[in-house]
Parts: structure tokens; C-alpha cells; sequence
């Protein structure tokens, strides 16, 4: 079958791509910004979904699989990119006889405070009165290597006593594994009838006994569970909802505190296949050594930008007159020398906040990376003997540099198939 497979960068999507070329499908996948040596061998074109006017259609398509989403707080991206656009690429699949497989979400229509999961069910609704072949697909919360979801929870899993914002909510969560044996059996077996089905694991869990899972599976005890107090977790996620964190804002809070659960003996009839438990996926994922580094990140993190902050600080303060001398044995006094110290602790604070932005958070770090190469090269050159500084103050300075480069490397990876 020739399959065009929208959102092919995005965690569901990637897997995805992966088991319908091994499956024999020939796939035409897309990502905003496509890039051939992802995986050689397949054809990627790109489309965003904020502008599906611009893709050109390729010739052939039998199967449309939107795997795209996201969740953000901008609730009219969402619309635009989960419903509008989403709607858009229905209709083109109606006018080239193509069917369509919508990855939606559990749960989609059933909670009008929850953007993300509107703008799911509004397009869902839509893709099933077109008339064409459709089955809409609404996976619980689903884990493996790379997704967002997936990647918090491991990084919480390390920790013996471990924060939730509540841990009374039960969910029935499955592995990316599942969700795409699932998909497969659909293609062998596609319904009669437009038709919504849910795709859950066969257990039901509250945060802390999948967290448990996760643990179990790196060959750790159970941990304890703190629940985070309400008017701390609502404090926490307005300021997630300001800095547009994913894991936590207002959004998420809310579904948090909610159960999400389905009957899997639907897609069972339906196309014969259950979900596995979900023990018995985690072989390969989570690894402990990958797994301690993710819960170390958020502390490096800080610490890097407490330091930057903390120079910007006291360059701008209390150390103005010692960055006065020092640029005056540089050769360099009165106004320049001034505005150089000024400049370079506002440079400094600017850096320290950007390392608390996710979207500003690699080109941060790159910067810094830069500034603290030129900061030495210039003090190696005009001012050496502050290398025998007693306390090290310049060596020190390649110990943060080897930790902002761990970083970039976590950073970079992580933002690689968006």
C-alpha cells in the first residue's frame, strides 16, 4: 500500500514510519522540515499543517495517517494545526480516493477545558461525515524512547521519593509498540464503517504505579510518592503556562487529576488485536544510564543558569569596580571600559535566562559555549597570568564548558525530529 504519513519526525509518527516500511508498505512521509538523511530510502516531503495549502500531493496515495499533534498551551495553534489543518488534509484525501487513519487521543470530546483534546475530537467529528473510509484511533497516554511523555516520567523515575501533581487518576497507558502493531492490523483488516476506536493498555495505573513499571524495568524498588500540594501545583503550572512548558501548565493539571479509561475489547472485535501488558514491552527502554543523565539535566540546567545570572549580578553590582581594573590591565579604561562590563553582564543575565526557555535553550547554550571560548582566548592572550590563579578561577571555566556541551548534546537530540 502507498501511504502518506503526515507529522513522520513527531515520536508516534517515527515509530510509525519504521514498522510500515518493515511491513512492506511503500510510505510517503512528511515533517515541516524534511530531511533526507533521517532514514535514506524514503521519499519525506514537507508539509505543515499551519499552511496544508502549500503540499503538493503526491500521485498514489491510497492511505492518509495523520499522526501529527501537539500539546501546547496556545490553544489557537491547536486548533489551527490539530483541527483546521487536520481538516484540510481530510478533504484533499476525499477528492484523491484516499482513506484515512486519524491518531487522536483518548478522551477527545470529553473534556471541553482541555484545548488539546477539542480541536482532537472537532476534526475526528469532521473526518467521520466525509463519507470516506476512516477509522479515528484514540491511543492513551502511550510510552517509549523519545516521546514527550515518556521522557518525563523517565526522568522522574531515578528518584527514590518522587513529586506528582496527584496520583489518584487511573490511566491505562501502553507502549509504542502496541500502537503500531495496532495500525497494522487495521491495514489487514480495515472496518466496514467509519468508526472511532480506543487503544489502551490492559491494566489500569495511577502515575505512580507506572512510574513503578518503569522503575521495575531498570531493576529498581518501588518508590515513594509525594503529591504536590494543590495551591503549590496550580502555583507551578500558571508559571508552566507562562513559560509554555509541555509537562506542566494549566492543561495538564487538569488531566492529571482525571481517569482515562477505555474498554480494549473494542479494536479487538474489530481488528483482532489487544495491547500487550505493558511490562512485558519494557525490554530495551527505559536504561538506567540514560534515565540518571535525563534527571540530572533540569539540575545542570539550573545550576548553569544560576551562574550566568549570578555574574550578570554581581558585574552589574558589587564586582563592577574589579571588572573596571580588570579591563584596565587589558589596556582598555574610561567609557569602553565601562560599556565592555556593562555589556558583558547583561550578555551574561541574557544567556542565564534563556537556558530557562526551551525553545531558546540550544542556541543558548551554543552561545555561551562561544563566549566562554572568546572570554578565555582573550584572557589567555592579554591577561596569561590569571591562569596561576591559586583558585583556578580560568581553569574552572572548561569544567562548565564540558557540562554546557553534555547539555547541548541532551538538548540537540531531544529537538532532532521536530
Amino acid at each position: 500500500m502507498r501511504i502518506l504519513l503526515v507529522g513522520a519526525g513527531g515520536f508516534i509518527g517515527r515509530h510509525l514510519l519504521d514498522a510500515l516500511i518493515l511491513a512492506g508498505h511503500t510510505v510517503v512521509a512528511t515533517r515541516r522540515a524534511p530531511d533526507a538523511t533521517l532514514l535514506p530510502g524514503v521519499e519525506w516531503r514537507g508539509l505543515d499543517l499551519l499552511r496544508p495549502q502549500d503540499f503538493a500531493w503526491p500521485d498514489g496515495i491510497e492511505l492518509v495517517i495523520n499522526a501529527s499533534g501537539e500539546l501546547s498551551t496556545d490553544a489557537a495553534r491547536m486548533d489551527r494545526l490539530q483541527y483546521q489543518g487536520a481538516c484540510t488534509l481530510f478533504e484533499r484525501a476525499r477528492q484523491h480516493g484516499a482513506a484515512v487513519l486519524q491518531i487522536s487521543a483518548l478522551g477527545a470530546g470529553e473534556h471541553p477545558d482541555a484545548p488539546f483534546l477539542v480541536s482532537k475530537a472537532r476534526a475526528d467529528a469532521l473526518l467521520l461525515g466525509l463519507g470516506i473510509p476512516a477509522v479515528v484511533l484514540r491511543p492513551s497516554l502511550v510510552v517509549g524512547p523519545g516521546g514527550t511523555s515518556s521522557t518525563w516520567l523517565q526522568r522522574l523515575s531515578p528518584s527514590p521519593l518522587i513529586p506528582l501533581l496527584g496520583n489518584r487518576a487511573r490511566l491505562q497507558p501502553l507502549h509504542i509498540d502496541d500502537l503500531c502493531a495496532a495500525v497494522l492490523a487495521l491495514l489487514r483488516d480495515w472496518p466496514a464503517q467509519p468508526t472511532v476506536l480506543p487503544l489502551v493498555g490492559p491494566r489500569e495505573m495511577t502515575q505512580g504505579e507506572l512510574i513503578d513499571a518503569l522503575r521495575a524495568a531498570q531493576g529498581w524498588k518501588p518508590a515513594r510518592y509525594l503529591s504536590v500540594p494543590t495551591p503549590l501545583a496550580r502555583l507551578g503550572a500558571a508559571l508552566g503556562e507562562r513559560l509554555g512548558w509541555q509537562a506542566l501548565n494549566r492543561q495538564t493539571l487538569r488531566l492529571s487529576q482525571r481517569d482515562n479509561l477505555a474498554d480494549p475489547a473494542a479494536l479487538e472485535q474489530a481488528c483482532g488485536y489487544r495491547a500487550a501488558p505493558l511490562a512485558s514491552r519494557l525490554r530495551h527502554w527505559p536504561q538506567p544510564a540514560q534515565s540518571l543523565a535525563l534527571a540530572l539535566q533540569p539540575l545542570a540546567l539550573l545550576v548553569l543558569a544560576l551562574i550566568w545570572l549570578g555574574t550578570a549580578v554581581v558585574c552589574l553590582g558589587p564586582g563592577f569596580d574589579w571588572g573596571l581594573r580588570i579591563m584596565a590591565e587589558a589596556g582598555v579604561e574610561g567609557l569602553p571600559a565601562r560599556l565592555a562590563v556593562i555589556g558583558g553582564g547583561l550578555l551574561d543575565g541574557l544567556l542565564g535566562l534563556a537556558l530557562l526557555r526551551r525553545r531558546w535553550r540550544v542556541r543558548a547554550l551554543q552561545a555561551q559555549i562561544g563566549l566562554m571560548l572568546a572570554y578565555s582566548l582573550i584572557i589567555s592572550l592579554l591577561l596569561p597570568h590569571y591562569w596561576f590563579d591559586p583558585y583556578m578561577a580560568l581553569g574552572k571555566n572548561f569544567a562548565v564548558l564540558l557540562l554546557s556541551l553534555w547539555l547541548l548534546g541532551l538538548s540537540a537530540s531531544s529537538t532532532r525530529f521536530r
